[in-house]
């Protein structure tokens, strides 16, 4: 008989690659322990190597020329960058005190774009784009092809063609975060024809700030041949004179939309809701309807013969045919709790505590602005939100914070 004598190394028991796979997974957001596990074990690098370069943020040029380094060095990370964000830092401020950026140096990335095949979420931030050479805009069209996620932070533009002929360049485009982007002189929208990169786009998410233009982003994708399916709507509406192009969204999203995020910073009309030029009728798989920004103080300067603010509100309620409807949010400002008192909780309390709503979430996020934030606040609030809708406290389940 022989014996076979194992030595400690044999002895030793081997993970299958999966479980070390999946227990790397579990670290993806600690960078420390990922380069502990990338110097463990050859085996171990492939799992560690992608959440390492996972995401990459460029700032300067000094990053561009490390970047660009590494990927020489080692090409195999450009697969491993999934999330890119290209970032111009404000230098300092103008003359006349106006926050000046750095982008000069966005050009230099042309040689490291053209390495990038698997970026699906782009960041781009205080970049002038269309001050960008021709080679560099062209090096950004070559990553545009997998992006399914796009946000834009203060993006400058020359017009708003531009503006519209840069969101046309993405194929799978599915989120679109729109803040702070702006454009020196209005144009005419491009032709029909320059949609065709992105005439399969299936756009899910849509956010839209106060600080950019909603219509133009809005009426573009009315015009886009691709079919509407947004799940996701979250937009501050300054131009209540034009409110029939977001009621044409809405329509045009359908049962599909699960959630709408609304702020009127300059109010909204009862007309205009009763006219139908913005209705909530057609969205009958929401879920989710968030109502933001609501200023009693602002209001009430702008409401000078009516005792309630808000009124639109309690129509767009009214508006609602889902039977998905789980949860209903307010954010509120107001000086003091009395001032709860001047919206028209009879219709609201009306809406909410309808058949149909029974098991419905209702949070209020109020900002107290002469008051400090306390426990016994909240409750103050609890008790004066909950004696107006009596009837729908009745049915559904009522949360209150203070920011």
């Amino acid at each position: 008989m022989s014996v076979t004598i194992l030595s400690p190394l044999e002895r030793i028991p081997i993970l299958p690659p999966e479980l070390i796979d999946e227990t790397i997974d579990h670290l993806w957001d600690d960078h420390k322990a990922l380069e502990a596990c990338s110097l463990t074990s050859r085996s171990w690098v492939p799992s560690s190597r992608l959440h390492l370069f996972r995401t990459v943020r460029v700032r300067s040029a000094e990053d561009c020329i490390k970047l660009s380094a590494l990927l020489q060095s080692s090409p195999i990370i450009a697969h491993c960058i999934r999330k890119l964000t290209i970032d111009a830092e404000y230098k300092g401020v103008d003359e006349d005190g106006t926050p000046s950026e750095d982008d000069s140096w966005v050009n230099e990335a042309t040689g490291l774009l053209s390495k990038l095949r698997r970026v699906h979420t782009l960041a781009l931030s205080r970049v002038k784009w269309t001050s960008l050479s021709y080679s560099t805009r062209n090096a950004f069209t070559s990553v545009f092809s997998t992006v399914k996620t796009l946000l834009l932070f203060e993006v400058q533009f020359h017009a708003s063609g531009d503006v519209l002929r840069f969101l046309s360049r993405f194929p799978v485009l599915s989120e679109l975060y729109f803040h702070g982007v702006s454009w020196d002189r209005e144009t005419p929208p491009p032709e029909p024809e320059d949609y065709h990169l992105g005439e399969h786009m299936d756009l899910t998410y849509l956010f839209l700030d106060p600080k950019s233009s909603p219509t133009l982003v809005t009426e573009w994708l009315l015009r886009h041949p691709s079919e509407k399916k947004l799940r996701t709507i979250q937009l501050c509406w300054r131009e209540i004179e034009n409110t029939e192009t977001l009621g044409a969204l809405l329509q045009s999203s359908g049962s599909d939309l699960e959630c709408l995020r609304v702020e009127f910073p300059s109010g909204l009309s009862e007309e205009a809701l009763l006219r139908n030029q913005l209705t909530l009728a057609h969205n009958t798989g929401l879920r989710t309807l968030h109502f933001g920004g609501l200023d009693v103080t602002a209001a009430t300067a702008r409401t000078l013969f009516s005792d309630r603010l808000f009124t639109w509100i309690a129509v767009m309620l009214g508006q609602v045919r889902s039977s998905l409807l789980r949860e209903v949010v307010f954010e509120l400002e107001l000086p003091e709790v009395h001032d709860l008192q001047s919206l028209d909780w009879t219709r609201i309390n009306r809406e909410l505590s309808r058949p149909e709503f029974d098991g419905l979430l209702l949070r209020f996020y109020v900002n107290c602005t002469r008051r400090d934030r306390s426990p016994s606040l909240e409750a103050e609030i609890l008790r004066e939100v909950e004696s107006r809708l009596p009837d729908f406290i009745e049915q559904g389940s009522l949360r209150v914070s203070c920011i």
